[in-house]
C-alpha cells in the first residue's frame, strides 16, 4: 500500500477481491467437473452459489415478505433491497447478488484497510485486507449473503468513529442494522468512541447513537402493517425453522459438543466440528483484544458482543460464516505477527488453502456454515 493512502487501498482491495473470485470460479468449475459432469458450466455456477440462506435473501428480492408470520421474517430487509435495486438493470437475482457482493466486497475491505492504517501502517492494512480477503469461510463474501455489505457498513462505521466523524459513523451503523441483527453491536461500540472524545463525560447527544437502530423499528412498523406483527424478526427466530432463543453461549457450547462427540456419521462429526472450532476461535480472539493493550475498546466491545449475539443460542450454527462479522480482529493478528513478517505470506498462503477447502464443500452441496 504505497503511494497515496487512498488510491493504494483501492487498488489492494480490488487486487484481493479478484483474486478471491477466480479462486472460487476455478473450484466451482472443478467441483463442476468432476461431480456433476453432465451440468453445464454457467448453469451449475448459478445453482450452487445459491444455498441455505442465500434461496430466503433471493426470494425476498423476488417476491418480497409472505402475508403471514414465515421463517423469511427474520431475515432483515437490507441485503434483499440492494438486490432488487441492481435487478432493474441485470434482470436476474442471481447475478444482482454476485454484483452487490463484488462491490460491497471491495468497499469492505478498503475501509478495513484504512481502519487498519488509521491504526498501525501500511503493510499490517495491507495484511489485514488480504486476510479477510482470503479466509477460510470468505465464499460468504462472494455467495449471496448478506456478509460482504454488512462488512462494509460495519467497517465504515468503526473506521468513521475512530475517526471522530460521528454521523457518518452512525449512518454506517444504521446501514449495517438494516442488513443483519449484528449491526446493534456497533451502538456500543459508537457510544465507547463518544465518550472517550469527550473526556468521558456523558453527554446528550450521545443519544444520537441510538439512531442506528431506526431501521430495525421501520421494520417492525412495515411487519405491523403487512401481517399485523411488529416483532416478526423475533417471531420468527421461534419457528421451528429456527427454533432460536436466547441461551447462554456456555449452553450451546455443550449442546454442539454433544452432538459432536456422540454423531456416528462423518460428515455429521464434520459440520459440528467446524462450528465449535471457530465458535473458541472467536472467543478466544475476543479475550486477546480485551487483553492487548494496543486495541482500541470499542472495537474489543463490538467484537464480543457481536460474537455473543451468534453464540448465544440453544446450539453453535453458522460459527464460520458469523465469524467474518468479527473482522477487526485482523488488528490483533496482524500485532501477533508483527515481529515475524514472514509469517504473513504462509498464514495467507495457509488461509487461501482452507478458503478453497470451504469453497469445495459449499460447492458440493454440504453444510459449511
Amino acid at each position: 500500500m504505497t503511494g497515496r493512502p487512498g488510491t493504494s487501498a483501492w487498488r489492494t482491495a480490488l487486487g484481493a477481491v479478484a483474486l478471491s473470485r477466480l479462486l472460487w470460479l476455478g473450484v466451482f468449475v472443478a467441483v463442476l467437473a468432476i461431480d456433476f459432469p453432465s451440468t453445464p458450466v454457467l448453469t451449475g455456477l448459478r445453482t450452487h452459489l445459491v444455498a441455505w440462506d442465500a434461496i430466503s435473501y433471493l426470494s425476498i428480492a423476488d417476491h418480497g415478505y409472505p402475508a403471514h408470520l414465515d421463517y423469511r421474517d427474520a431475515f432483515l430487509p437490507g441485503f434483499p433491497l440492494m438486490v432488487r435495486a441492481v435487478m432493474i438493470i441485470t434482470r436476474d437475482g442471481v447475478t444482482a447478488s454476485w454484483l452487490v457482493n463484488a462491490i460491497a466486497e471491495t468497499i469492505a475491505l478498503w475501509y478495513l484497510g484504512r481502519l487498519v492504517l488509521a491504526e498501525r501502517d501500511q503493510p499490517s492494512a495491507e495484511f489485514s485486507v488480504w486476510l479477510l480477503a482470503l479466509a477460510p469461510t470468505a465464499l460468504f463474501l462472494i455467495a449471496p449473503f448478506t456478509e460482504s455489505s454488512f462488512i462494509a457498513s460495519a467497517a465504515a462505521s468503526l473506521y468513521y468513529a475512530r475517526a471522530g466523524q460521528s454521523r457518518k459513523a452512525v449512518g454506517a451503523a444504521a446501514i449495517a442494522c438494516a442488513l443483519r441483527l449484528t449491526g446493534l453491536a456497533l451502538i456500543p461500540a459508537l457510544a465507547i468512541e463518544h465518550l472517550r472524545r469527550s473526556g468521558w463525560r456523558p453527554r446528550p447527544d450521545l443519544l444520537v447513537v441510538l439512531l442506528a437502530a431506526v431501521p430495525l423499528v421501520l421494520y417492525g412498523l412495515y411487519m405491523q402493517v403487512h401481517i399485523g406483527d411488529a416483532l416478526a424478526l423475533l417471531h420468527a427466530d421461534h419457528l421451528p425453522s429456527f427454533g432460536l432463543q436466547p441461551t447462554p453461549p456456555w449452553t450451546g457450547f455443550a449442546t454442539t459438543w454433544h452432538t459432536l462427540v456422540t454423531a456416528s456419521n462423518g460428515e455429521t462429526r464434520s459440520i459440528f466440528a467446524r462450528e465449535v472450532a471457530f465458535g473458541l476461535l472467536g472467543l478466544v480472539l475476543c479475550a486477546g483484544m480485551w487483553v492487548s493493550s494496543r486495541i482500541p475498546r470499542s472495537l474489543a466491545l463490538y467484537c464480543t458482543i457481536a460474537w455473543l449475539m451468534t453464540a448465544s443460542l440453544p446450539f453453535w450454527r453458522s460459527q464460520p460464516r458469523y465469524s467474518l462479522a468479527l473482522f477487526p480482529v485482523v488488528l490483533l493478528v496482524s500485532d501477533l505477527t508483527q515481529r515475524f513478517p514472514r509469517a504473513r505470506p504462509a498464514m495467507l498462503g495457509a488461509s487461501a488453502v482452507l478458503m478453497c477447502a470451504g469453497m469445495w464443500i459449499f460447492a458440493q452441496g454440504r453444510w459449511l456454515g
